[in-house]
């Protein structure tokens, strides 16, 4: 098997947390699912009886494996020993599900950005370890600095063409001339081949942004770009200081990360997020 240069397309699903009527419905059951096996999990989450396999017996197990490569590539649960362990950082989401809106969800997002800041391409989930020696990728950090410097947006296609080509800082750097100088002169083929082929790989695209975005918190759905006809996914400006910030941030890459579980930890950690004050014991 011949060792990944580009981004990977292996996510096959999305999460969304914004607004609140379009959340979701699996991520309540995945971030409320700390110290659950996956049949449990599987259980609780929602599916279509028609369309599960056997026709109406019980969720795909498909559904399952989606849900936990996305939200491990989050850094909000891992599973170890056969059973879900969800982190801080996943565990202060769950929390705030009850009461996140556009107006506070800048707040959650200051904690949040600075584990996918430190989000590697490269780490020990199994996708994580196809990439060639090399390949030093912040996933998320690399789209806002894209964003950052093109106007605070990016649409699919640049990030397809562009975007998922970078291996390092000076190639990100190189994709975003590519993007810049396809712009100025209205031809996408400037920027080369896309990366992602095949059926559907918007929908590929769309799970990179759902992790990068936060679940829609810091980067508003291009279905609300208003301006250029759905086009571009845009920063949301009350976000734009605390994505700026993290973006800013260069994290050391890291190679020594033993299990997925410690990779897992490590993103989390980075939050920075303060203790919950234990409850009082009742009198």
């Amino acid at each position: 098997m011949t060792a990944a240069t580009t981004w990977s397309g292996s996510l096959h699903l999305s999460f969304r947390l914004l607004p609140e009527e379009k959340r979701s419905g699996h991520v309540e059951p995945f971030l409320s699912a700390h110290g659950k096996t996956k049949d449990q999990v599987l259980a609780s989450l929602p599916y279509d009886a028609a369309r599960a396999k056997g026709g109406g017996g019980s969720p795909n197990a498909r559904r399952y494996r989606d849900g936990k490569q996305l939200y491990t590539t989050a850094g909000l649960l891992h599973e170890e020993d056969g059973v879900v362990h969800v982190t801080p950082l996943g565990q202060a989401v769950m929390r705030w599900l009850p009461h996140l809106t556009e107006a506070n969800a800048p707040v959650l997002g200051s904690y949040a950005v600075y584990s996918l800041a430190a989000c590697q391409l490269v780490n020990p989930t199994r996708t994580g370890r196809s990439y060639a020696d090399g390949v030093e990728v912040f996933p998320c950090s690399f789209i806002w600095r894209a964003m950052l410097a093109l106007d605070d947006k990016i649409s699919s296609e640049e990030l397809n063409r562009a975007v998922f080509k970078s291996t390092d800082e000076a190639s990100l750097s190189d994709a975003i001339d590519s993007i810049a100088q396809a712009r100025d002169e209205g031809d996408p083929a400037v920027m080369g081949d896309p990366v992602i082929t095949g059926s559907s790989p918007n929908d590929r695209i769309i799970s990179w942004i759902s992790i990068a975005s936060f679940g829609y918190t810091l980067i508003a759905d291009k279905a609300a770009d208003a301006e250029e006809g759905g086009t571009y996914y845009r920063i949301r400006p009350a976000a734009r200081r605390v994505v700026s910030r993290a973006a800013a941030v260069r994290f050391r890459h890291r190679s020594d990360f033993t299990s997925v579980g410690e990779y897992v930890r490590y993103v989390s950690r980075m939050a920075g997020l303060p203790q919950p004050t234990p409850l009082a014991a009742a009198a």
